[in-house]
């Protein structure tokens, strides 16, 4: 049994390295097959949940350790409060790894073929994990492709789930390989026939899609938007002191973009470090800049309503120009224990570690905005990025552009940035839309419909870049129009495959997996 575990920890190891910042993407392809060999030595489904709770510890303990980062340096935790939430956090993510193999294992009791149910159940279950409890769908195995530009562009019918379901696949159809190999048993053609076909009709699909986004050239005309990476620390970035200093870098930057010709500027997540409207008069300083440009800037503030005698704050962006508002966005889906504490009312632990004065509120909806000239745009704030569903609801309510500001200082120099801008640029291939990320700390970027970076600021890099996108882009795609039907018939079928065992007769001999 040791021998098993231990497998399947060089399995969670192995997933790990597929994702930044080692970014190794081609192991994902066979990083399953010692979790498979695990659960081959592994009698029994206990035995395969506990195989399964270890690839699962061992994965999320790496690709996520950024969180013991957060905690400590931003959330002024303890070392020892810290590891106790980090781990309690990486045990929750571990559990759908060791459900996947619960289920595996009584499946394969029942004489289901690990090739026909591993790659149906693995994905039903990453999107389980996608909503939730609010949803936690960091690092889905099909996001370790990001680099494979030809092999993602099906995720415009797919989602990311898509891609998932394929490397899952070829992992079962590598372990039913090697089981050939060196025995008497037969070669899996038809196992390896069906994963080859599909990988490559997936292929000739994203180079056929590919032609239909060519690069923009120099020479394209359309809207211009300037995007701005302050770069402002986060151990300073609400220091009264350090306000003047904000205010300056983004002028500069902001004068920058526009003598190249911005027509719009692009400020990060809460890069006012004041509260919006408040008392404060500081946060007037983004009209002055607007004035003395003549120029709208959508810039990212907190913000305070007081509504039938409650102060409710939110994470909000402002379109103005001076010396108006022109229309502002509340973020609706916020991080449970950073923008708000889970359980308040049963756990009196104060506000989540992002918020000012309480805990955010989450605002009413997607709002599209314009300016003279622009495609509408919706904005998406920081993580919710990552959900694919706000994504579809901004197009489907018009926007014809994505902008996504975030501030990842909350990371510092982890692998948590590039992880945050891989998912975020999916978002445009799914939907055929562009992306523009504005980062505080980095990494901003311009992500065009074939999900190519055409711009780009560093990680901890002060700097401007100006991007022209098409005044009235063609966006949309399957996905956007019908959603996750790929994930919820993973999910349906993997519903049916755990009835079934339940209502089973006697168990069949154990089979293997390759016949």
């Amino acid at each position: 049994m040791m021998s098993a575990v231990l497998t399947a920890a060089a399995g969670g190891f192995l997933l790990s390295l597929c994702f930044p910042r080692t970014s190794l993407d081609f192991i994902a392809w066979i990083a399953f097959v010692p979790l498979f060999y695990a659960l081959h030595r592994a009698r029994g489904p206990g035995k395969a949940a506990l195989c399964g709770l270890v690839f699962g510890l061992v994965f999320f303990v790496l690709d996520v350790s950024w969180n013991y980062h957060t905690l400590t340096v931003h959330g002024h935790l303890s070392p020892f409060t810290a590891v106790v939430v980090f781990l309690g956090l990486v045990l929750f993510l571990a559990l759908f790894p060791s459900l996947f193999c619960f289920v595996l294992a009584l499946l394969s009791e029942k004489g289901a073929r690990l090739v026909v149910v591993a790659p149906v159940l693995w994905t039903g279950l990453e999107f389980v994990r996608s909503f939730i409890f609010t949803g936690f769908p960091w690092d889905l195995v099909g996001y370790s492709q990001l680099s494979n530009s030809t092999l993602v562009q099906v995720s415009d019918i797919t989602g990311v789930y898509g891609i998932t379901f394929l490397v899952l696949l070829v992992n079962c159809a590598v372990w039913e390989l090697l089981c050939a190999c060196g025995s008497e048993r037969r070669v899996p053609w038809k196992t390896l026939v069906g994963a080859t076909a599909t990988v490559l009709l997936v292929l000739a699909y994203g180079t056929v899609r590919i032609r239909d986004f060519p690069e923009p050239t120099a020479t394209d005309k359309g809207f211009r938007i300037g995007v701005l990476q302050g770069n402002i620390p986060q151990k300073i970035k609400w220091k009264e002191s350090a306000r003047d200093y904000t205010f300056r870098v983004y002028e500069v930057l902001a004068q920058n973009a526009v003598d190249k010709g911005a027509e719009l500027l692009v400020w990060p997540e809460t890069s006012v470090p004041v509260l919006f409207g408040g008392s404060d008069p500081a946060w007037k300083r983004t009209f002055e800049i607007s004035a003395n440009l003549n120029v709208p800037m959508l810039v990212g503030a907190p913000f305070r309503v007081v509504r039938n005698g409650e102060t409710h704050y939110y994470n909000s962006a402002f379109l103005l120009k001076a010396p108006s508002v022109l229309t502002r966005y509340d973020k609706v889906h916020l991080v449970p224990f950073g923008e708000y504490m889970p359980l308040a009312w049963l756990l009196p632990l104060g506000p989540g570690l992002a918020a000012r004065e309480a805990d955010y509120s989450a605002g009413a909806g997607v709002n599209v905005m314009s300016v003279t000239g622009s495609p509408p745009f919706s904005v998406l704030i920081c993580y919710e990025a990552i959900f694919p569903e706000l994504a579809r609801s901004a197009l489907r309510h018009g926007a014809r552009i994505l902008v996504n500001i975030t501030n990842d200082g909350w990371f510092g120099d982890t692998a948590a940035p590039f992880q945050h801008l891989a998912m975020a640029r999916l978002r445009a291939v799914e939907n055929r839309v562009w992306l523009i990320r504005c980062a505080n700390t980095g990494i901003s970027v311009a992500v065009d419909p074939a999900g190519r970076v055409m711009r780009r600021i560093p990680l901890s890099k002060s700097g401007a870049f100006v991007i022209s996108v098409p005044h009235s882009p063609a966006a949309g795609s399957f996905y956007s129009q019908y959603g996750d039907l790929f994930a919820w018939g993973c999910l349906v079928v993997s519903l049916a495959l755990g009835i079934g065992v339940v209502i089973s007769g006697k168990p069949r001999a154990r089979r293997e997996p390759n016949k």
